[in-house]
């Protein structure tokens, strides 16, 4: 088996305060971990619609709130279904912040092409979204693992808004991978890096929306979806500082 690569899109931009910064965890997902009030994902028809993250803050919603288009799941089996549970994948489960590496059982959440007419998937052009705070914090960073079937989703596109409402371009992923990459094959990772429109932001939006998926099990699993961004000192911690550089320059007159 071939595994391809997805090359890292990477969206440069001039740092919020350039020296200042440190890199800090805003949210992460594996979909498993529930010790931090976390939401474990589950096989349907029990799958929730809204995920609350694993680590750090933020929610991720499938339920037609916040932007987000409401995803099917039946009340009983799993026919049709849009979302489940599967098995999942290490790449990209950060063990220091004690993201599980668990593959087995419901590891990871599934998006399903549910009910089809047509060869065309009624889950095709919905979306998921995320919602998290960027206060101090500039050049959001995402990353994590997918898969899919052959009649899964062919593209996930990623945008950020400042209101749930109009929405920014961020990025696409068009080379989805039919199985989770092992080490030995080469590691296999979505990332989008310097993502600078949110900066700042108390309530910041982002959503991934799913398209070419042409059987109703067809699907694209998502594991370990990490967001991260540089840390930006508040205007007093920055007042401060330029006050302590201004008495350090006296006293070495």
């Amino acid at each position: 088996m071939t595994t391809k690569t997805l090359s890292i899109l990477s969206i440069t931009a001039t740092p919020f305060l350039a020296g200042t910064s440190d890199a800090a965890l805003i949210a992460a997902w594996d979909f498993q971990t529930t010790t931090n009030g976390g939401t474990a994902a589950a096989a349907a028809p029990a799958t929730a619609r809204v995920f609350q993250a694993n680590f750090g803050s933020a929610t991720l919603y499938l339920d037609g709130s916040n932007g987000s288009s409401s995803f099917f799941v039946p009340a009983s089996g799993s026919t049709n279904t849009e979302l489940n549970s599967f098995g999942g994948t290490a790449l990209n489960a950060d063990a220091s912040i004690g993201m599980s590496t668990a593959t087995s059982g419901t590891a990871c959440l599934a998006i399903l092409g549910g009910a089809t007419s047509g060869g065309a998937s009624a889950a095709n052009g919905k979306s998921m979204v995320f919602v998290f705070s960027m206060a101090n914090l500039a050049n959001l960073s995402i990353s994590y693992a997918t898969q899919r079937t052959s009649t899964g989703f062919t593209s996930q596109v990623w945008e950020y808004s400042t209101d749930g409402q109009s929405w920014s371009s961020i990025g696409a992923n068009t080379a989805i991978q039919s199985s989770f990459s092992t080490a030995t094959a080469g590691v296999a990772v979505t990332s989008f890096a310097g993502i600078t429109g949110l900066d700042g932001l108390q309530t910041a939006y982002v959503r991934m929306t799913v398209n070419g998926a042409s059987a109703s099990s067809g699907n694209n699993r998502l594991d370990n979806i990490i967001f991260s961004a540089d840390v930006v000192p508040a205007p007093g911690a920055m007042a401060l500082l330029g006050v302590a550089g201004l008495c350090a320059n006296r006293r070495r007159r």
